[in-house]
């Protein structure tokens, strides 16, 4: 395997599933950072506070700076800060997520504000654990008048414990599409939008790191659409006779194989 100066580890079904380490995924980290390797934390949820992962992290015993976490999430917003300013957006989202985009002074709007749809401009979507039936409501009332419509991520779905998966962000805007027939402009993985993000965060070229992760159509399709070298590991969704037309550069049972 080539030397890399850095690693872009996916989270979900990649270090953790849920809250429960993968096992040595602390250690080859530990020993990635002994060696000299920049890391960075890799992920399509859109569900969180990059800040709240730094929390996650030390509470698995994983040291690591806000530099290094890059999410789906990460990018929308600053996509939205930088694009979208004086736009008024409504947002399926959790509140932690919500806030931390407040915190970039966005304008968010959820269902428990008062507005006028007419000046709503843009519907965005990420993964929401706290999704309701009147998010949905609102989302698709206003996707009938044609505003601008985002989402974070395209992943159907993300693993927990017990080879559990749960609805991820695309999950909820194929709900959306069934009502309103329209699709969102998506941010995360695949798109060349994260790993640019990536690399100016870490400092680092494309041919310098290796991303790694479990799923083909998001994980490896980002290293390969784009020129990037991959590590597939089968701790996750996919599995080692799963079916792609984006091939990974390597497959590993896990991180710990690296």
């Amino acid at each position: 395997m080539k030397d890399y100066k850095g690693y872009l580890f996916d989270i979900d079904g990649t270090i953790v599933l849920g809250d429960v380490l993968i096992p040595g995924a602390k250690e080859k980290i530990e020993e990635l950072r002994k060696c000299g390797k920049k890391i960075g934390f890799y992920t399509n949820n859109s569900s969180k506070n990059p800040k709240s992962y730094i929390e996650k992290f030390t509470k698995l015993g994983i040291e690591t700076e806000l530099k290094e976490i890059i999410t789906a999430g990460g990018v929308l917003a600053d996509y939205l800060k930088n694009s979208c300013k004086d736009k008024k957006i409504f947002m399926v989202g959790t509140k932690d997520y919500k806030n931390y985009c407040k915190d970039l002074e966005i304008q968010i709007f959820d269902e428990n504000d008062e507005f006028d749809f007419s000046e709503i401009d843009i519907v965005v979507v990420t993964l929401d654990s706290e999704l309701n039936y009147k998010k949905l409501e609102i989302a698709c009332k206003l996707l009938h008048r044609n505003v601008e419509y985002l989402a974070a991520n395209e992943d159907l779905v993300y693993p927990v414990e017990d080879g559990v998966f749960l609805p991820d962000c695309r999950a909820i805007c194929n709900i959306i599409e069934l009502c309103t027939k329209k699709i969102p402009k998506y941010f995360g993985k695949p798109k060349k939008a994260m790993l640019d993000y990536a690399l100016r965060n870490l400092n680092l070229l494309k041919d310098e790191v290796v991303i790694v992760g479990d799923r083909l159509y998001t994980d490896i399709a980002s290293g390969y659409i784009n020129g990037c070298d991959t590590i597939l590991v089968l701790t996750g969704e996919a599995k080692r006779d799963s079916k792609s037309v984006y091939n990974p550069t390597y497959i590993l049972d896990s991180i710990a194989d690296i």
